[in-house]
């Protein structure tokens, strides 16, 4: 499921590739990609069309610098609202009862085994 997504990322960031500015046309139809991958991939069409929305808002008219494209610039953009959207910064498990129950979920392959181990220690 992730590599899928992954790919379809990767196809939706290549509109940018070779952009020198980032436009609200190049901007729209990256968005519009990435909006398909998010469906695609399961995400509840409210959430992907406000991320998406919340992206485009924020990517349109920021100056790309020389050394970044507007390929890497979008992807910074993406990663702090998603950092945003996941509850920003990380807080700190309060382990006053014991013993403590955390219920960990995830698709096979996700990594809850090894969450788990890493919590354990």
């Amino acid at each position: 499921m992730f590599e899928n997504l992954s790919d379809k990322l990767d196809r939706a960031f290549k509109v940018l590739k070779g952009q020198g500015t980032i436009t609200e046309i190049n901007v729209a139809e990256t968005m519009k990609e990435i909006r398909k991958a998010l469906l695609d991939a399961d995400v509840n069409y409210k959430t992907a069309k406000t991320f998406t929305d919340d992206v485009r808002q924020k990517a349109i008219g920021q100056n790309v610098l020389t050394a970044v494209s507007p390929g890497q610039l979008l992807t910074k953009v993406m990663n702090d609202e998603l950092a945003e959207l996941m509850g920003g910064t990380a807080t700190e498990l309060e382990l006053t009862a014991s013993p403590t129950i955390i219920l960990i979920a995830g698709l096979n392959g996700a990594g809850k085994t090894t969450f788990t181990g890493k919590l354990a220690n």
